[in-house]
């Protein structure tokens, strides 16, 4: 009865290590989905400044002073969001 319930253990050790290694795999999965998300949301905004700046008719080389000073010297120009009701 001891040898029995020592294999038994046993296969439930390889099921339970089967069932790690799946979540595992789940995990990075769901961690490589998070990171592409985070980067495509990352290239949205740069898309959606470059056609703003496009708008205003510079060029894409700029820095974060100059795209301030632009964006507030041309704020009237700059294309609003529209209201929520």
């Amino acid at each position: 009865m001891r040898k029995e319930k020592s294999e038994w253990l046993k296969s439930e050790c390889k099921n339970l290590m089967a069932d790690l290694k799946n979540l595992e795999n789940q995990i990075e999965e769901v961690d490589k989905e998070s990171s592409e998300e985070k980067e495509m949301r990352h290239l949205a905004r740069l898309i959606y400044a470059g056609k703003i700046i496009e708008k205003v008719g510079l060029l894409y080389t700029f820095n974060e002073q100059s795209l301030c000073e632009l964006l507030t010297a041309n704020k009237n120009r700059l294309e609003k969001p529209p209201k929520k009701f």
